[in-house]
């Protein structure tokens, strides 16, 4: 009896899995929009300015992090669900301040 509720429970977490990866699937399609228009605004912008626009590139930057996190939670390499499902990735700064002696 035991047995069957171990199966019964591994089968609820496929589901589960199944339709959160049916949501970050969706979500990926919307990043992959999403990048399209980043690159031909950047292209613009960087025709015009003659300089892409640092706050997006920076953005891309956060964005391809979260679409490879997303890429890895749909291609079972990670079960670590992406955000918003589980906290965004705390990075410490790039340039710490030195420590006090």
């Amino acid at each position: 009896m035991e047995e069957q509720s171990v199966a019964k429970r591994d089968f609820t977490d496929d589901l589960m899995r199944a339709l959160f990866m049916l949501l970050f699937f969706v979500v990926a399609r919307f990043v992959s929009v999403l990048v399209t228009f980043i690159a031909l605004y950047q292209f613009i912008c960087t025709l015009i300015t003659r300089k892409p626009n640092d706050n997006l590139k920076d953005f891309g930057k956060d964005l391809s992090v979260y679409a490879a996190e997303i890429i890895g939670f749909l291609t079972y390499s990670t079960d670590k669900k992406p955000w918003p499902f589980s906290p965004g990735n705390e990075t410490e700064p790039e340039n710490p301040e030195p420590a006090a002696e």
